[in-house]
Protein backbone atom coordinates (compact mmCIF):
# COMPACT_ATOMS: atom_id res chain seq x y z
CA UNK A 1 0.00 0.00 0.00
CA UNK A 2 3.02 2.38 0.79
CA UNK A 3 4.10 1.79 -3.06
CA UNK A 4 0.69 2.63 -4.26
CA UNK A 5 0.28 6.27 -2.83
CA UNK A 6 3.04 7.69 -4.53
CA UNK A 7 2.28 6.20 -7.48
CA UNK A 8 -1.04 7.69 -7.46
CA UNK A 9 -0.12 10.81 -6.49
CA UNK A 10 2.59 10.94 -9.08
CA UNK A 11 -0.29 9.75 -11.43
CA UNK A 12 -2.98 12.29 -10.55
CA UNK A 13 -0.35 14.80 -10.48
CA UNK A 14 0.85 14.28 -13.81
CA UNK A 15 -2.80 14.19 -14.98
CA UNK A 16 -4.03 17.51 -13.55
CA UNK A 17 -0.76 19.28 -14.86
CA UNK A 18 -1.85 17.84 -18.28
CA UNK A 19 -4.85 19.11 -18.59
CA UNK A 20 -3.64 22.89 -16.87
CA UNK A 21 -1.26 23.30 -20.16
CA UNK A 22 -4.21 22.53 -22.60
CA UNK A 23 -5.46 25.93 -23.15
CA UNK A 24 -5.27 28.83 -25.83
CA UNK A 25 -1.87 30.62 -25.21
CA UNK A 26 -1.86 34.05 -27.43
CA UNK A 27 0.95 36.17 -28.22
CA UNK A 28 0.35 39.56 -29.78
CA UNK A 29 4.13 40.30 -31.55
CA UNK A 30 5.26 43.54 -30.89
CA UNK A 31 3.72 45.11 -27.26
CA UNK A 32 4.46 48.69 -28.89
CA UNK A 33 3.15 49.75 -32.06
CA UNK A 34 3.46 53.07 -33.71
CA UNK A 35 0.95 54.70 -36.96
CA UNK A 36 3.72 56.78 -39.05
CA UNK A 37 2.31 59.81 -40.00
CA UNK A 38 1.23 58.87 -44.28
CA UNK A 39 0.04 55.93 -42.58
CA UNK A 40 -3.62 54.78 -41.48
CA UNK A 41 -3.39 51.01 -41.11
CA UNK A 42 -1.65 48.68 -38.91
CA UNK A 43 -2.01 45.14 -39.17
CA UNK A 44 -1.00 42.79 -36.33
CA UNK A 45 -0.78 39.08 -36.35
CA UNK A 46 -2.27 37.23 -33.43
CA UNK A 47 -1.03 33.43 -32.68
CA UNK A 48 -2.15 30.96 -30.72
CA UNK A 49 0.35 28.34 -29.62
CA UNK A 50 -1.70 26.58 -27.25
CA UNK A 51 -3.39 23.09 -28.16
CA UNK A 52 -7.28 24.40 -27.54
CA UNK A 53 -8.51 27.35 -30.06
CA UNK A 54 -8.65 30.93 -28.73
CA UNK A 55 -11.82 32.63 -28.63
CA UNK A 56 -10.30 36.59 -28.56
CA UNK A 57 -12.55 39.85 -27.44
CA UNK A 58 -10.66 42.75 -28.55
CA UNK A 59 -11.08 46.55 -26.91
CA UNK A 60 -9.63 49.58 -27.34
CA UNK A 61 -8.89 52.07 -24.73
CA UNK A 62 -7.86 55.72 -25.61
CA UNK A 63 -4.75 56.94 -23.08
CA UNK A 64 -5.12 60.23 -21.92
CA UNK A 65 -1.33 61.46 -20.07
CA UNK A 66 -1.42 63.45 -16.92
CA UNK A 67 0.83 64.74 -14.59
CA UNK A 68 0.46 62.41 -12.13
CA UNK A 69 -1.36 59.44 -13.80
CA UNK A 70 -2.87 58.46 -17.40
CA UNK A 71 -6.32 56.96 -17.43
CA UNK A 72 -7.56 54.87 -20.23
CA UNK A 73 -11.00 54.94 -21.35
CA UNK A 74 -12.95 52.10 -23.36
CA UNK A 75 -13.50 53.49 -26.91
CA UNK A 76 -17.11 52.34 -28.40
CA UNK A 77 -16.51 51.89 -32.42
CA UNK A 78 -20.51 52.18 -33.34
CA UNK A 79 -22.32 54.71 -31.92
CA UNK A 80 -26.05 55.23 -33.61
CA UNK A 81 -24.91 52.23 -35.66
CA UNK A 82 -22.42 54.33 -37.14
CA UNK A 83 -18.92 54.15 -37.16
CA UNK A 84 -16.92 56.92 -34.66
CA UNK A 85 -14.26 57.70 -37.45
CA UNK A 86 -12.97 59.95 -34.87
CA UNK A 87 -11.29 57.35 -32.86
CA UNK A 88 -9.56 54.06 -33.44
CA UNK A 89 -10.75 51.63 -34.93
CA UNK A 90 -10.53 47.65 -34.87
CA UNK A 91 -10.93 45.11 -37.11
CA UNK A 92 -12.36 41.98 -36.27
CA UNK A 93 -13.55 42.75 -32.81
CA UNK A 94 -13.70 38.80 -32.27
CA UNK A 95 -11.06 36.11 -33.25
CA UNK A 96 -11.40 32.47 -33.47
CA UNK A 97 -7.75 31.17 -33.51
CA UNK A 98 -7.51 26.93 -34.14
CA UNK A 99 -4.64 25.83 -31.97
CA UNK A 100 -1.25 26.06 -33.72
CA UNK A 101 -2.73 28.97 -36.01
CA UNK A 102 -3.05 33.04 -35.80
CA UNK A 103 -5.33 35.59 -37.44
CA UNK A 104 -4.83 39.08 -38.75
CA UNK A 105 -6.68 42.00 -37.18
CA UNK A 106 -6.31 45.59 -38.82
CA UNK A 107 -6.09 48.87 -36.46
CA UNK A 108 -6.99 52.00 -38.64
CA UNK A 109 -7.43 55.72 -37.51
CA UNK A 110 -9.51 57.67 -39.80
CA UNK A 111 -9.92 60.86 -37.87
CA UNK A 112 -7.71 64.16 -37.75
CA UNK A 113 -3.79 63.91 -36.76
CA UNK A 114 -3.42 67.58 -35.22
CA UNK A 115 -1.72 65.65 -32.14
CA UNK A 116 0.05 63.16 -31.28
CA UNK A 117 -2.56 60.13 -29.70
CA UNK A 118 -1.98 56.99 -27.10
CA UNK A 119 -4.07 53.93 -27.48
CA UNK A 120 -4.35 50.58 -25.71
CA UNK A 121 -5.67 47.34 -27.54
CA UNK A 122 -6.34 44.85 -25.26
CA UNK A 123 -6.42 41.01 -26.49
CA UNK A 124 -8.53 38.72 -24.16
CA UNK A 125 -9.12 34.95 -24.67
CA UNK A 126 -13.06 34.42 -22.90
CA UNK A 127 -15.16 31.66 -23.05
CA UNK A 128 -17.86 32.07 -25.79
CA UNK A 129 -21.10 32.58 -24.78
CA UNK A 130 -24.16 33.54 -26.38
CA UNK A 131 -24.56 36.58 -28.39
CA UNK A 132 -20.90 37.75 -27.57
CA UNK A 133 -20.07 38.31 -31.11
CA UNK A 134 -18.61 35.08 -32.29
CA UNK A 135 -21.47 33.73 -33.69
CA UNK A 136 -21.14 29.98 -32.30
CA UNK A 137 -24.40 27.72 -32.47
CA UNK A 138 -25.98 26.10 -29.27
CA UNK A 139 -24.34 22.97 -30.32
CA UNK A 140 -20.96 24.54 -30.70
CA UNK A 141 -21.26 26.41 -27.35
CA UNK A 142 -21.93 22.90 -25.63
CA UNK A 143 -19.38 21.49 -27.06
CA UNK A 144 -16.75 23.86 -26.46
CA UNK A 145 -17.94 23.99 -22.94
CA UNK A 146 -17.57 20.29 -22.20
CA UNK A 147 -14.05 19.36 -23.58
CA UNK A 148 -11.45 18.77 -20.81
CA UNK A 149 -9.09 21.36 -22.30
CA UNK A 150 -11.18 24.45 -21.52
CA UNK A 151 -12.39 23.38 -18.02
CA UNK A 152 -9.10 22.62 -17.05
CA UNK A 153 -7.19 25.94 -19.40
CA UNK A 154 -10.56 28.35 -18.87
CA UNK A 155 -8.77 29.86 -15.22
CA UNK A 156 -4.65 30.32 -16.87
CA UNK A 157 -6.04 31.71 -20.22
CA UNK A 158 -3.98 34.83 -20.26
CA UNK A 159 -4.43 38.38 -21.97
CA UNK A 160 -2.04 41.12 -23.53
CA UNK A 161 -2.37 44.72 -24.43
CA UNK A 162 -0.23 46.53 -26.98
CA UNK A 163 0.03 50.35 -26.93
CA UNK A 164 -0.08 52.12 -30.05
CA UNK A 165 1.24 55.57 -30.59
CA UNK A 166 -0.78 57.66 -33.46
CA UNK A 167 1.76 60.40 -34.71
CA UNK A 168 0.46 63.67 -35.74
CA UNK A 169 0.14 64.34 -39.62
CA UNK A 170 2.96 66.97 -39.18
CA UNK A 171 5.64 66.01 -36.66
CA UNK A 172 8.18 68.09 -35.36
CA UNK A 173 11.30 66.39 -33.78
CA UNK A 174 13.93 68.38 -31.91
CA UNK A 175 15.52 65.93 -29.37
CA UNK A 176 18.18 67.48 -27.51
CA UNK A 177 21.27 65.20 -25.92
CA UNK A 178 22.94 67.06 -22.50
CA UNK A 179 25.87 65.08 -21.69
CA UNK A 180 27.98 65.37 -18.68
CA UNK A 181 30.44 62.71 -17.24
CA UNK A 182 28.16 60.05 -16.37
CA UNK A 183 24.87 61.00 -17.27
CA UNK A 184 22.76 61.76 -20.87
CA UNK A 185 19.77 63.12 -20.54
CA UNK A 186 17.66 63.22 -23.82
CA UNK A 187 15.29 65.69 -23.73
CA UNK A 188 12.02 65.51 -26.82
CA UNK A 189 11.18 69.01 -27.65
CA UNK A 190 9.09 68.15 -30.28
CA UNK A 191 5.61 67.17 -30.44
CA UNK A 192 6.01 63.58 -31.84
CA UNK A 193 7.06 60.52 -29.84
CA UNK A 194 11.18 59.55 -30.43
CA UNK A 195 12.38 55.65 -29.83
CA UNK A 196 15.54 54.83 -28.18
CA UNK A 197 16.33 51.55 -29.73
CA UNK A 198 19.46 49.63 -28.82
CA UNK A 199 20.54 50.79 -26.01
CA UNK A 200 23.47 48.92 -24.38
CA UNK A 201 25.53 49.90 -21.43
CA UNK A 202 29.14 48.87 -21.24
CA UNK A 203 31.77 48.85 -18.35
CA UNK A 204 35.38 47.72 -18.53
CA UNK A 205 36.40 45.22 -15.51
CA UNK A 206 39.87 44.66 -15.59
CA UNK A 207 40.58 43.19 -19.15
CA UNK A 208 37.00 42.59 -19.71
CA UNK A 209 34.25 44.25 -20.81
CA UNK A 210 30.60 43.78 -19.56
CA UNK A 211 27.53 44.65 -21.43
CA UNK A 212 24.23 44.95 -20.31
CA UNK A 213 21.20 43.67 -22.21
CA UNK A 214 19.96 45.90 -25.34
CA UNK A 215 16.81 47.82 -23.99
CA UNK A 216 14.62 50.71 -25.76
CA UNK A 217 12.33 53.64 -24.65
CA UNK A 218 9.63 55.53 -25.88
CA UNK A 219 10.30 59.26 -24.74
CA UNK A 220 7.05 60.85 -25.27
CA UNK A 221 6.75 64.81 -26.49
CA UNK A 222 7.88 67.20 -23.33
CA UNK A 223 9.56 64.48 -21.86
CA UNK A 224 13.14 63.42 -21.10
CA UNK A 225 15.07 60.22 -20.54
CA UNK A 226 18.27 59.97 -18.66
CA UNK A 227 20.53 57.36 -19.62
CA UNK A 228 23.54 56.52 -16.39
CA UNK A 229 26.95 55.08 -17.66
CA UNK A 230 27.34 53.82 -13.74
CA UNK A 231 31.06 55.53 -14.13
CA UNK A 232 32.34 58.05 -16.13
CA UNK A 233 34.80 55.60 -18.24
CA UNK A 234 31.06 53.96 -19.24
CA UNK A 235 30.23 53.42 -22.71
CA UNK A 236 26.55 54.15 -23.96
CA UNK A 237 25.61 52.90 -27.67
CA UNK A 238 21.95 53.73 -29.03
CA UNK A 239 20.15 54.69 -31.85
CA UNK A 240 17.69 57.73 -31.79
CA UNK A 241 14.59 57.02 -33.94
CA UNK A 242 12.42 60.13 -35.34
CA UNK A 243 9.50 58.70 -37.05
CA UNK A 244 11.01 56.51 -40.31
CA UNK A 245 14.43 58.37 -39.76
CA UNK A 246 17.69 56.88 -37.93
Amino acid sequence: MKKIIPLLFLLTSYFFSSLVTASPAINIGSMYDMLMPGESTLTKRIYNSGSSTAFVRVDILEITLGEKKNTETPIIQVKNNKVNKETLIVTPQRLIIPPSGFQYVRLIFPGKRDKERYYRVRFTPVLPKNNDGFNLTEKELKDYKSTQEIKAGVNVMTGYGSALFVLPENPHFDTQFIKDKQLITVKNNGNATVLLDKIKICLQEKDKKRCEEERRTFILPGKSYQLDKKTAEGEINYTLIEGKST
